[in-house]
């Protein structure tokens, strides 16, 4: 009888566990060729275009529910702006109240799928923000930039399951 609980609850923990797991590609066929162009970029933070668009890039292989294509041959051209990145003091040094030494770095971005044959709005425009904790050791400009990574690697994650969520409805 107790092997019997055990093995009734080990079989609905490893369902669980599986409940967010996709069995083939929800997207449809005609709509898979994606290209995505040079986010645009509205903040002063030099770059920042280019890391979301090549995490986004990236993250569009890892997942394989599209396949990033040149823009002639795209189905769904996926476009964004860059409206956001700040970096804000967390804690302090110990025995100072001015020296920082832990931010939290936030990214947000603003993304269309757009018919690329047509230009007519798939995906009406959301935003996605994503943020990342860095601690400022010796030198900060190369945390923030590493930061701005991660950050950017947070953000294409969050902006592909949105658009694979609202592209296969």
């Amino acid at each position: 009888m107790k092997k019997a609980a055990l093995l009734t609850i080990l079989a609905g923990c490893v369902c669980a566990g599986c409940a967010s797991y996709r069995f083939g590609n929800p997207i449809p066929e005609n709509r898979r060729r994606l290209a995505v162009p040079v986010f645009a970029n509205t903040i002063n933070q030099a770059e920042a275009e280019a890391v979301v668009t090549a995490a986004l890039r990236r993250e569009i292989i890892r997942d394989g529910s599209f396949t990033l294509t040149p823009a002639d041959g795209a189905a769904l051209t996926l476009t964004g702006t860059v409206t956001g990145y700040t970096v804000t003091p967390l804690s302090y040094e110990q025995n100072t109240s001015s020296t920082p030494v832990e931010y939290r770095a936030t990214l947000t971005a603003e993304v269309t799928l757009v018919d690329a044959t047509t230009g007519a709005v798939v995906v009406t425009a959301f935003t996605r923000t994503a943020e990342t904790i860095i601690v400022a050791g010796v030198d900060l400009q190369t945390a923030k930039a590493s930061a701005l990574h991660d950050a950017a690697q947070r953000l294409a994650r969050s902006i592909l399951l949105e658009a694979v969520t609202r592209c296969s409805k």
